[in-house]
């Protein structure tokens, strides 16, 4: 029987970052990986910030693939071309194998353990404990008192918990193959016939001409949920992808992103991310958690940030030997990204009933210097809301979000 204070389940981002700081607190820490590497098998687009890359406070910077001066975005009939103004600003396409992997060895530095190839197969709750259950090749039985899971979309530890913490999700897809690349900007393409309820992108990985090419959908609004066939399509017939595209591809990837449920956020201290017991703590990070935004689908940022959180907090829980102290999470994790969040799903929902038409209005407006100046001041891809606030002030936009104002109201 081996014990542990705390025992993170997933080696993702959160999970590695969760470990990390539980250790750093000193207290036994454990991180339990269902597959045979750290990052893999990757399912990310694989962009984030220089805010995210500080965030990972990792020394070594050789995850990233390219720095990217900022983004082209694609409506059917428009284009706004959107240059970073700063280097502070920039995002970057990195390897999520190469930066997980490096997550876990700065979790390891602290003192975690990690333990790949094993499953949780139950969480119970024995004299005071969380008792895992997993199949490793001994078959052995670890214990607990607190217990994270960051195990990705479909959590099995919020599942045996019975946490239910969202039941609708973005379903993607994505390949890496050769693709013209002029400039180091990220492509962005909106429209129903391209990525119902969401986006696809293009996203540049350096000099060699290779891009990751790929989209995700909302199938409570596609004519089909297999987002592959929107691939193929956009790969063969789309007027810029399909030119850009010279037909090879690799490490083809699919996945999928939660969509948070609105009332839980609104319902601080709910339960939805975290419970907690008398004697036992079980709580939720990450994906796991559904922390993500939903505008750009990114969880890389707020998984880590999230992690840091619930590690501190549970080592807390762990020295002091009161469970009571995990109702803090709730609370911290919603004053940093909730209300964000919670913006940021009224934005998705409005995209998911809104034409092809209307993207190119909203497209035309932003295209104007007053418009692209204000993304420039303000735009920011971790907290996403700031600049959409101020877009929705645009007389232009107000008469057209009043135009879709009921389609928003009862299209569930």
């Amino acid at each position: 029987m081996h014990e542990y204070d705390v025992v993170v389940v997933g080696g993702g981002p959160a999970g590695c970052m969760a470990a990390k700081y539980a250790a750093k607190e000193g207290v036994s820490t454990l991180i339990i990986e269902e597959d045979a590497e750290i990052g893999e098998p990757v399912q990310c687009a694989g962009l984030i910030s220089k805010r995210a890359i500080e965030e990972s406070e990792l020394k070594s910077k050789s995850f990233i693939n390219c720095e990217l001066k900022g983004a082209i975005i694609h409506s059917h009939s428009y284009e706004v071309r959107i240059e970073s103004p700063s280097p502070e600003k920039r995002a970057f396409a990195i390897g999520r194998s190469v930066f997980d992997k490096e997550l876990a060895k700065e979790a390891q530095k602290e003192g975690a353990d990690i333990i790949l190839r094993s499953k949780v197969k139950k969480v119970k709750k024995r004299e005071g404990e969380a008792k895992l259950t997993i199949n490793t090749t001994g078959g052995a039985e670890i214990r607990a008192s607190v217990v994270i899971g960051a195990d990705g979309v479909r959590s099995a530890v919020a599942k045996m918990a019975g946490m239910k913490v969202t039941k609708n999700f973005l379903n993607c897809v994505q390949i890496e193959g050769e693709y013209e690349i002029d400039e180091a900007f990220a492509e962005i393409f909106v429209g129903k016939t391209i990525a119902p309820g969401f986006f696809a992108w293009a996203i540049p990985l350096g000099a060699e001409g290779i891009a990751r090419i790929g989209l995700c959908i909302d199938k409570r609004v596609s004519p089909h949920p297999n987002p592959l066939l929107f691939l193929k399509r956009n790969l063969s017939e789309h007027p810029v992808i399909a030119r850009k595209y010279k037909g090879s591809s690799s490490n083809f990837t699919a996945g999928t992103i939660p969509i948070p449920v609105g009332a839980s956020l609104r319902r601080r201290g709910s339960g939805q991310t975290v419970r907690i017991d008398k004697e036992v703590g079980i709580m939720l990070v990450g994906d796991a958690a559904a922390q993500v935004k939903p505008i750009t689908g990114g969880g890389v940022y707020y998984g880590m940030k999230c992690g840091k959180i619930v590690g501190e907090i549970a080592a807390k829980a762990c020295l002091m030997g009161d469970m009571k102290v995990l109702n803090a999470y709730e609370r911290r994790w919603w004053k940093e990204m909730g209300k964000e969040i919670a913006f940021g799903l009224k934005v998705h929902r409005l995209r998911c009933v809104i034409s092809d038409k209307d993207f190119d209005t909203i497209f035309h407006t932003l295209s104007q210097d007053d418009a692209l100046q204000l993304i420039k001041r303000k735009g920011d891809m971790d907290y996403p809301s700031v600049v959409f606030r101020e877009f929705l002030k645009h007389p232009r936009l107000i008469k057209l979000m009043a135009m879709n104002i009921l389609k928003y109201l009862y299209t569930k």
